[in-house]
């Protein structure tokens, strides 16, 4: 039976064996620092990502150039105008427009940099700021007639010249000379991947003057989001036919959330594997230190069993002592591994890429419930020894 005293003895017991007992702890407090720590990263980025592909639209489809999700995609051109046009009368379709993309060099005060030119139809770039990807902080959106115009993200005018570049101003493009008539608060998906250099123009830009005739992604927007995957389906069968291959793909917000959720799972997976391994190198710790206290304390069990003490009260005093070990290691662990997860959030986001990665209430009880049973598993073995000392030998022992 556990009372308070048997609490206040285990606990007198470790602190009497205070190098030991941190050296036992060690295992148990890096494996929950780890998964505390780790685990709370994925599930924040999980529920960032969550938010950012939901920003997207539930009512938007994705087309991409390619077989599958990857290098193909940037360099296939398997779409072309007439895909596009082919998509519109498709019945569910509400709207539907492409990208254009290409890459050259822009000069601004006698400097230059690499940029992306993103080319769209000015009419159709509403779709970019209702899915998130475009946030005007200044200027103004594009209209039919801005043919030698730009929008920038506001970190590539901010940081990529000696001079800021401003609204209005001009730069320069293949020998052609542009205003800048927006700029856009950065995205955060490209910021997080180093492509804030993306510059919006017009598609006749991207086509006319750079010779990228075929859209690299169509974008299509649907009339009720509960026919989103009727529409999806009756795409990819209209342009495999037209085709006569499925050299593309089509993606929804949905698509991309549970692919993410996949490959964040199975990262989860891995880091609790490692983080296993570190709690089973701490419990085989515990093991050893409760056998070396059983064999250094057998007299003393051996006067406790003369003076009354059963070996129920015996056995409840060891297992105890472990669950103490076990649990002070995940307390110390769960502090660490907050510690750890709120560095990262806080490095993410002086880096552009803002998550919060607080650990959840279930995953701090979880890992200390854990942490007390990996120490009562690792101290029942040392326990029955102990429990099962013949008094008299005890007593003999020295």
């Amino acid at each position: 039976m556990v009372d308070l005293e048997t609490f206040s003895v285990a606990f007198k017991n470790i602190r009497n064996q205070k190098i030991r007992s941190y050296l036992t702890l060690l295992g148990i407090v890096i494996g929950i620092a780890a998964i505390v720590s780790l685990i709370g990263i994925v599930q924040g980025l999980q529920f960032f990502i969550s938010g950012e592909l939901q920003s997207l639209g539930l009512d938007t489809i994705f087309v991409e150039p390619g077989s599958d999700m990857g290098i193909s995609t940037a360099v296939s051109r398997t779409l072309s105008q007439d895909d596009l046009d082919l998509i519109k009368t498709i019945p569910g379709v509400e709207d539907a427009t492409g990208f254009w993309e290409t890459s050259t060099i822009m000069e601004y005060n006698g400097q230059e940099a690499e940029v992306i030119l993103i080319g769209m139809e000015p009419d159709k770039m509403y779709l970019l700021e209702n899915m998130g990807y475009v946030k005007i902080i200044e200027g103004r959106t594009f209209s039919k007639n801005d043919m030698y115009s730009v929008g920038l993200y506001q970190s590539f005018a901010e940081e990529t010249f000696d001079t800021q570049v401003q609204i209005k101003e001009n730069v320069k493009m293949n020998e052609k000379t542009f205003r800048v008539i927006a700029i856009s608060k950065d995205n955060t998906f490209a910021s997080a991947f180093g492509a804030s250099n993306m510059i919006l123009v017009t598609d006749t830009i991207v086509k006319e003057f750079f010779g990228e005739e075929k859209p690299t992604e169509l974008i299509v927007t649907v009339t009720d989001t509960d026919k989103i995957k009727k529409v999806q389906e009756k795409i990819d069968y209209e342009l495999e036919k037209k085709h006569g291959t499925k050299d593309f793909y089509t993606m929804t917000s949905e698509n991309l959330l549970a692919g993410a959720d996949v490959i964040l799972s199975l990262v989860g997976l891995v880091v609790f594997v490692i983080a296993g391994i570190s709690l089973v190198v701490g419990g085989i710790g515990i093991m050893n230190t409760m056998l070396m206290a059983v064999m250094e304390r057998t007299r003393e069990i051996g006067i406790m069993k003369a003076v009354g003490a059963t070996n129920t009260i015996i056995l409840s005093l060891f297992l105890v002592e472990s669950a103490l070990i076990g649990l002070i290691g995940g307390i110390i662990g769960v502090f660490l591994g907050i510690g750890i997860a709120f560095l990262a959030s806080f490095a993410a986001a002086y880096s552009g890429f803002p998550f919060n990665a607080f650990p959840s209430l279930e995953l701090i009880a979880g890992a200390l419930i854990f942490s007390l049973i990996v120490g009562m598993v690792s101290g029942w073995i040392p326990a029955q020894r102990a429990a099962n000392l013949d008094p008299v030998e005890s007593l003999r022992f020295e």
